[in-house]
């Protein structure tokens, strides 16, 4: 959703793009370089940027483009949590777009935590595997965000 807002400092009206916007993104971009790793991030970002005809108003997704490369650069260790935290599940049968979300919502809760609350992060990633997934991914995606959140909430007891 795009929304127009004064800015400030020119008086100019400018597009801000919602996170939500940006989230959903975000996830399309980790899924594409997913299924296609031997594409640049740069190249990916920009041919999204201009199918969605928006190469003007990349400023306003610079939280895709900080979910994408922070996803993307810390991958092995998020995917090594993520295992972590599949009970009786294998990590080969999650959906690359189940996957994508997982992935970027770890991202976020892990190293945007002071920025974003933890609900808000899982609350999004489900809306994202509802529209883009299955009827089963709302259920994986809160179960395993869920024990993320409690598990981050344990550590940050143990450091006070």
């Amino acid at each position: 959703m795009l929304i127009e807002t004064m800015d400030d400092m020119t008086g100019d009206f400018k597009e801000i793009v919602s996170r939500r916007d940006n989230r959903t993104l975000a996830m399309q971009l980790i899924y594409a370089h997913d299924i296609s790793p031997e594409r640049p991030f740069d190249v990916l970002w920009n041919e999204i940027l201009h199918m969605l005809n928006v190469d003007n108003l990349s400023e306003s997704y610079n939280f895709a483009r900080a979910l994408c490369e922070g996803t993307i650069f810390h991958r092995s260790e998020i995917d090594s949590r993520l295992q972590s935290f599949l009970a009786n599940w294998n990590f080969c049968r999650l959906t690359k777009v189940d996957l994508a979300i997982l992935r970027m919502a770890f991202f976020e809760m892990l190293y945007f935590s002071d920025d974003v609350p933890a609900v808000v992060t899982i609350n999004e990633a489900i809306e994202l595997g509802k529209q883009y997934s299955s009827d089963d991914s709302r259920r994986i995606i809160n179960g395993i965000l869920d024990q993320l959140r409690r598990h981050l909430q344990v550590d940050e007891k143990t450091r006070l």
